[in-house]
């Protein structure tokens, strides 16, 4: 019994010894590995502690509009486990290949299997602590990065930024990165029992037999290809002005068909042309070269497609994510003019003629918190909807009605409802606002602005927001007559104007019209609202009123303050993108670690090949040249690929982003640009200088 205990300690030590060197190799040969795992850990961890870096900057949420966005972002990573955890699979098992002879010379020394595994399972706890490690210390820090870029899209200054670390995300990480490897470690206990000792033996003499594709198939795959993506292309250009959401959805799926088709297309075609021209074929090395990509065609040329496809994914999302978060605060500054603003709606409770005097008696009196206020309606006229000042012509089935329709959006939706109440509340939706001119005066008085003068039979139009600009120049050049009632009303000259005269967090809007102070009275009341700037500025004195707020029966009204209304606006920015960036740099990662362990494993798959060029005499540099065209390929053709669908995807986007100036759309894609090639470049070069290491080619 000590006998077997003192041998048992013996041969652990020995294989503790034996996986420490085999770590040792693997990380020098395979350093990609090593920082595919880190870079995992480091993106998983960084964008799990968002709510982390929320308190950093000390911002306050009342309403949950950060918790929320936090926690979509810990539900996509769902999925970036799951495409981490297949990256990790993928990569083991080219690293279990490329070690297949070194277990069966373990075997034949008399190792059992479950002592094969036994030093599998070391080596995997070796390499996972230590990427572990490495990819949290990166992750603490890259999250401090992520504060500072939170901090400049929420506007807000660093003289509350603490360094902080997020304890629950380190727990997160550890969990799901342990199952992972337990999960790793299952998959090569599985493959070492489907290996028998001759395929581990005599695996790096066996070569992968293809036959010779015939160069129809090659032309008929580019037809599919050109016509897949010819067709992609026509449904996001077309279709994208009706609904871009359907048209992002089904040309993406058509794209990705496309590109699978034309890798097998041009590999075909390419290595079939290579063969047919022989002055090209016999010079050098290419005879080598071209057999080299033939020999590959079968088993890669679907794993480049889909690298392709994860890359044009991951530099549309690095791209968009921004794109749209800086969109949806495009013209923030004028979405808060004032510290809170109070709205009653008559839709929602019976109308009343003082809502002023019914706020009060709801228990929140106006006077304790602002001395500077302005209360004013809005109202609507059945006749004048927003195809008045954009041009688009709205078609409803019924829509001279003059009252208000309510729908439940409750389960259910609108059913149960007929065309004509759907077509009446539809209507309603896209009337214009109306304000009168002495109210619009005492508006831009409160926030230090000139009022606006109007002639008899005249109006203006007031906007706030970018995306209402280019419409309402083209309406300044072709204005066109109002007319309400008996009343027509022509453009007052110069008579567009901008000033946001309300708190609101949609940066959306239709226009609002400006009429003579007595036609209102004619018109439909639609919204009564107060706006408002408290009477202290400490921030404590806002605590203050949403305390009087909440403890109000308050039934009708609905309160925007500024902070709510930025806190909003900087949540849907923030989700946008770092939503983009955490899916965009996770698709990033996987496409340059497959290419990469792909070409390096196939690199040691060759040295014996290119040992046989030395002995015949070749040259390094002929050999070099041949390494340096493969990978140019292999990385060159799914990089241009992606770069020429994300240029069409980004471009039907983008140009839906009405009032989304040039610059702002040149720097994001630069940006997004800067960080795909910064990180694929890295992939290459690291993949480049390995296999010269591998072959022997320094």
């Amino acid at each position: 019994m000590p006998f077997k205990k003192i041998k048992s300690r013996s041969t652990s030590g020995l294989f503790d010894e034996l996986a420490r060197k085999n770590v040792r190799k693997s990380a020098k040969d395979y350093f990609i590995y090593f920082f595919t795992l880190a870079l995992s850990v480091c993106l998983f961890y960084s964008f799990n502690s968002i709510s982390t870096q929320f308190t950093s900057l000390g911002i306050e949420d009342k309403l949950n509009y950060l918790a929320f966005s936090s926690g979509m972002l810990n539900g996509f990573s769902v999925i970036v486990c799951i495409i981490m955890g297949a990256l990790v699979v993928y990569a083991n098992r080219f690293l279990l290949k490329r070690r297949k002879k070194e277990m069966g010379i373990y075997a034949t020394l008399g190792m059992e299997r479950k002592e094969l595994n036994g030093i599998l399972m070391r080596e995997t706890l070796r390499i996972g602590a230590f990427s572990l490690v490495a990819g949290l210390v990166m992750g603490i820090f890259a999250a401090q990065i992520l504060s500072l870029l939170t901090a400049k899209l929420a506007g807000i200054s660093l003289e509350s930024y603490r360094f902080m670390v997020s304890f629950k995300s380190i727990g997160l990480s550890v969990l799901f990165f342990g199952i992972l490897f337990i999960f790793v470690h299952f998959f090569n206990t599985k493959e070492l029992k489907k290996m028998s000792l001759l395929d581990m033996l005599y695996s790096d003499r066996k070569n992968e037999t293809v036959a010779a594709a015939g160069i129809g198939a090659g032309w008929l795959f580019a037809v599919l290809s050109i016509a897949l993506t010819a067709g992609g292309y026509y449904i996001l250009i077309t279709v994208a002005k009706e609904d871009i959401a359907r048209a992002l959805g089904q040309g993406v799926v058509l794209l990705m068909l496309g590109t699978l088709f034309f890798i097998k297309s041009v590999l075909r075609i390419s290595t079939r042309l290579e063969k047919m021209n022989k002055r090209y074929y016999f010079k050098n090395l290419n005879l080598f070269t071209t057999s080299q990509f033939s020999s590959r065609l079968k088993s890669e040329s679907t794993s480049i497609a889909m690298t392709s496809v994860l890359l044009f994914l991951s530099l549309s999302l690095i791209i968009l994510g921004p794109g749209m978060g800086k969109y949806a605060t495009n013209g923030i500054g004028y979405s808060t003019p004032y510290d809170a603003s109070i709205y009653y709606s008559s839709v929602e409770g019976k109308d009343v003629e003082d809502p002023m005097e019914l706020l009060k008696s709801a228990g929140f009196d106006l006077q304790k918190y602002s001395n500077s206020y302005e209360a004013f309606w809005t109202y609507t006229a059945p006749s004048l909807t927003s195809d008045f000042l954009s041009g688009e012509k709205v078609e409803y089935e019924k829509s001279e009605t003059n009252h208000k329709v309510e729908i439940s959006h409750e389960a259910g939706g609108f059913e149960g409802y007929d065309e004509a109440e759907y077509a009446a509340y539809e209507q309603q939706m896209s009337l214009l606002t109306i304000l009168g001119l002495e109210d619009y005066n005492r508006i831009l008085a409160s926030q230090n602005q000139e009022p606006v003068q109007l002639k008899e039979g005249e109006y203006a139009v007031s906007y706030a927001f970018p995306v209402m600009e280019k419409k309402l120049e083209e309406f300044q050049r072709n204005p066109k007559t109002l007319t309400i009632g008996d009343t027509s009303l022509s453009l007052a000259p110069k008579g567009i104007y901008r000033a946001g005269w309300k708190n609101q967090n949609i940066l959306s809007e239709n226009g609002t019209i400006i009429v003579p102070q007595s036609m209102v009275q004619e018109l439909t009341r639609d919204q009564w609202f107060v706006d408002l700037n408290y009477l202290s500025q400490d921030e404590s004195f806002g605590d203050k009123v949403y305390d009087g707020w909440f403890n109000a029966d308050v039934t009708g009204f609905q309160l925007w303050t500024r902070q709510e209304t930025m806190v909003s606006l900087t949540a849907d920015n923030l989700l946008t993108t770092y939503l983009g960036l955490y899916l965009g740099m996770t698709f990033l990662i996987t496409a340059g670690a497959v290419l990469a362990i792909q070409q390096m494993a196939h690199s040691a798959d060759n040295i014996k090949r290119y040992n046989l060029l030395k002995k015949l005499g070749a040259s390094k540099r002929n050999m070099k040249q041949t390494v340096t065209k493969q990978l140019r390929v292999y990385f060159g053709m799914p990089l241009l690929l992606a770069v020429i669908h994300t240029s069409v995807i980004v471009g039907v986007v983008f140009s839906e982003f009405e009032g989304f100036d040039a610059k702002s759309k040149l720097t994001i894609i630069g940006a997004g640009g800067l960080i795909v090639f910064g990180v694929y470049i890295v992939y290459y070069i690291t993949t480049y200088l390995g296999s010269k290491r591998i072959l022997q080619l320094k």
